[in-house]
C-alpha cells in the first residue's frame, strides 16, 4: 500500500501503497504536532536512509525475504512484495505482503528503527477463506489508520477492501469498497492495487483494473484475452467508506498496474511495475496524466532481474523522492519476489519534468 505522506515541520512522513498476476504527500490538519523526541528519531530515519544510498544509486538494498509457513510460498523459496512505508511514531512501518506455502496471501507488518534493521510483526491481517488478501495503501486520518487492500475470494479476481485500526497492528475488516464495473466495461472483471491519499478531507484512490485476462491466468470462468491490458482509474471519497469512481475512468493506460501516487508540489507522481523497472507518470490534477516511461531501472543484478513489482516511493524530509520501495523480482513469472530498497534517481524532479517548487 499504498500510502498518504503528511508533512511534520518539513519531514515528509509517508502515511502510506499492490501486486499483479499473482503501493504520496499529503497535507494534514488531523494529526498533532511531533515530539522534539519523534522529530530528531523521523530526521534520523530519513538522513540514514538517504545517505546509505550514495554510494551506488542503482544499487538495491535487501530489506526482506520471504521465509516461514506465511511468506515462502508454494515453491518454498519465499514471495514478498507491496511494499507499503510510514513513518509513524519516530519509526518506519512497512505494511506488506507475503505468499504462503498454502498459496495464499496474507498481509504482513516490520518496523525499524532507523531503516537499516527491520523486525518482523507477522500477519495483521487474513480473511480466513480468500485466496488474495494483499497490496496494502495505509493511510492515517486522526488518530485512525485505514488499510486499502486487494481481496480475492478465489483465483484473482479482485476486489478492493477496506479494515481500520486504532493502532496500525489490530485490524477491523470493514467489507468491499470498490467493486468491478458493468460486464464489458474496462474494469469489468476486477479492480485492485490501491493507492490512497487523504487531502483536504477527502480520500482519493488510484487502482487498476482489467476487462479480461490473459490467456494461461490462474482463474476459471472468467474472459481471457491475448489483447488483455490494465489500467488506471481514480475513485474519491468523503468518509474513505463510501466511492465514487471518476466518470472519465480510465484516466491512465500502458498496461500500467501495481500503482503508488504521491503528491510532489504542484503535481502528482505515479509510480507503476513493469519487467524493466519502475515506470512513472505525472499530473496536475491526479486525472490527466502524462506518461514519463522507464524511471528507475532494473539493477543488473539476480535480485531484480525480472523487473519490480509493486513500487512504493517514499519521500524525503525535503518532500522530495527519497526512496523506492519494490518487489524485486527475480523470476519471470513474478512469484519469487523479495522486497527492497533503492535510492531515487539522480536530480528525480528533473528526471519527472517537474520544477523545484514547493508545497506551501
Amino acid at each position: 500500500m499504498q500510502s498518504s505522506p503528511v508533512r511534520f515541520d518539513g519531514i515528509t512522513a509517508a502515511v502510506m501503497p499492490s501486486r499483479t498476476t499473482k503501493g504520496r504527500p499529503t497535507r494534514t490538519t488531523m494529526n498533532p504536532p511531533l515530539t522534539a523526541q519523534a522529530f530528531l528519531a523521523i530526521a534520523f530515519i530519513m538522513a540514514a536512509a538517504v545517505s546509505s544510498s550514495h554510494a551506488g544509486e542503482r544499487a538495491p538494498r535487501l530489506i526482506l525475504r520471504g521465509d516461514g509457513p506465511t511468506m515462502s510460498a508454494p515453491h518454498g523459496q519465499g514471495n514478498v512484495y507491496a511494499p507499503d512505508v510510514m513513518v509513524d511514531g519516530g519509526r518506519l512501518r512497512m505494511w506488506y505482503g507475503g505468499q504462503g506455502k498454502d498459496g495464499h496471501d496474507r498481509i504482513h507488518l516490520a518496523e525499524s528503527k532507523d531503516g537499516k534493521g527491520w523486525t518482523r510483526r507477522g500477519v495483521v491481517l487474513d480473511t480466513g477463506s480468500a485466496n488474495h488478501v494483499n497490496d496494502p495503501s495505509v493511510v492515517k486520518a486522526g488518530d485512525l489508520y485505514y488499510l486499502y487492500y486487494t481481496r480475492a475470494q478465489a483465483d484473482v479476481v479482485d476486489e478492493i477492501a477496506l479494515a481500520t485500526s486504532n493502532d496500525g497492528l489490530r485490524w477491523e475488516p470493514r467489507g468491499i469498497v470498490v467493486r468491478p464495473g458493468k460486464k464489458d466495461a474496462w474494469d469489468g472483471l476486477l479492480v485492485g492495487r490501491p493507492s490512497v491519499l487523504h487531502e483536504a478531507g477527502l480520500f482519493k484512490m488510484w487502482y487498476d483494473g482489467r476487462k479480461d485476462l490473459p490467456p494461461g491466468s490462474p482463474a476459471a470462468n472468467v474472459p481471457k484475452s491475448p489483447e488483455s491490458r490494465r489500467a488506471v482509474g481514480h475513485a474519491t471519497s468523503k468518509d474513505g467508506i463510501h466511492w465514487t469512481k471518476h466518470p472519465g475512468n480510465p484516466v491512465f493506460g500502458h498496461d500500467a498496474g501495481g500503482v503508488d501516487v504521491k503528491r510532489i508540489a504542484n503535481h502528482y507522481v505515479m509510480v507503476y511495475e513493469s519487467h524493466e523497472g519502475t515506470m512513472a507518470a505525472t499530473s496536475r490534477d491526479g486525472v490527466s496524466w502524462h506518461d514519463r516511461g522507464l524511471w528507475l531501472s532494473r539493477s543488473g543484478e539476480a535480485i531484480d532481474r525480472a523487473g519490480h513489482v509493486t513500487p512504493m516511493l517514499l519521500l524525503g524530509q525535503d518532500g522530495r523522492p527519497g526512496r523506492v520501495f519494490v518487489g524485486a523480482a527475480s523470476a519471470d513469472s513474478w512469484d519469487h519476489n523479495m522486497i527492497a530498497e533503492f535510492a531515487a534517481p539522480a536530480d528525480p524532479m528533473k528526471n519527472l519534468g517537474l520544477k523545484e517548487e514547493r508545497t506551501q
